[in-house]
């Protein structure tokens, strides 16, 4: 590597400067993993639950077989149905039992008869007409079109994933403002050093490129363990969560886009810092030269 001119080593940025930023690159790493991992509910339960949806026929004491195959019926014929499945009563248990627990009590409930049907890809349906038909059959029969909700549960997850993404965006402005505030306080620490090398013929590019150099190594000597910590903790947290088995507690998927970021974010930090670093010092050159 090449030797830089200035003596940086005894600055004290040199010590703290990789220490804060690796707290910052830890930091934003975690809120973009969970951003990423956002993305994807998104995409998976828009994928699952818009092309299906679910008939619950309530136990009022007259839900005989008979119209619960009339209702079976009346979804077979219905356009664009893939396929009608019957949720079972030990599914439905298994189902409640985060809610009420286990025991005896979740053994004598009452359980209505759930169909799970299965659309086609692109098939519409009238969730409206279809309720009057099946209340017609079996009164009190609910239609749950999951498509309904999934659009809401979309926009959340946006407005979240654009809050996660402005957060690590603030962060990152920090970090600018960190290193062009360093990289002025180096210049200044160093001044008689650079009029010294400019006196002797060095332009102001070579001058701004130590501390551009300077700071780029810093940069990357934080960030780079900041983003691999973040990282393995947030791989730990899907391990752990993954060992829970709750269906009520999402997962926190880990995958090669969230394994990109231990290479993505330093590269990206060091940018920013190198960039920083080169219109500060370039000001402030033409300042004191």
């Amino acid at each position: 590597m090449k030797r830089s001119d200035i003596p940086f080593a005894a600055d004290d940025a040199h010590a703290f400067l990789p220490w804060v930023v690796g707290i910052m690159a830890f930091l934003a790493t975690l809120l973009l993993c969970l951003g990423l991992t956002m993305g994807g509910w998104i995409v998976d339960r828009h994928e699952t639950y818009s092309s299906s949806f679910t008939v619950n026929i309530p136990d009022t004491g007259d839900a005989s077989p008979d119209k619960i195959t009339r209702v079976h019926d009346a979804l077979q014929k219905l356009p664009g149905v893939a396929a009608i499945a019957q949720v079972s009563d030990g599914k439905l248990r298994e189902m409640l039992k985060p809610w009420m627990g286990g025991g005896a009590s979740l053994e004598n409930l009452p359980l209505p008869v759930v169909f799970d049907v299965t659309l086609t890809r692109g098939a519409a349906v009238d969730y409206n007409a279809l309720q009057q038909s099946l209340s017609a059959i079996a009164p009190g029969t609910e239609i749950d079109a999951h498509e309904r909700w999934i659009a809401s549960f979309s926009s959340f997850s946006a407005a979240a994933q654009l809050m996660l993404l402005m957060l690590s965006a603030f962060i990152l402005g920090g970090l600018v403002l960190m290193i062009a505030f360093t990289s002025r306080a180096a210049l200044k620490l160093h001044a008689k050093t650079v009029q010294l090398l400019h006196a002797i013929g060095a332009e102001d590019g070579y001058i701004a490129g130590q501390f551009q150099r300077e700071a780029f190594l810093l940069t990357l000597r934080g960030a780079g363990p900041g983003c691999l910590l973040a990282v393995l903790l947030y791989w730990a947290a899907h391990n752990y969560m993954a060992l829970l088995l709750s269906s009520l507690l999402p997962a926190l998927s880990v995958n090669l886009r969230h394994l990109s970021l231990i290479v993505v974010m330093p590269l990206l930090c060091g940018a920013v810092a190198w960039l920083t670093s080169l219109v500060s010092v370039h000001k402030q050159l033409r300042q004191m030269l």
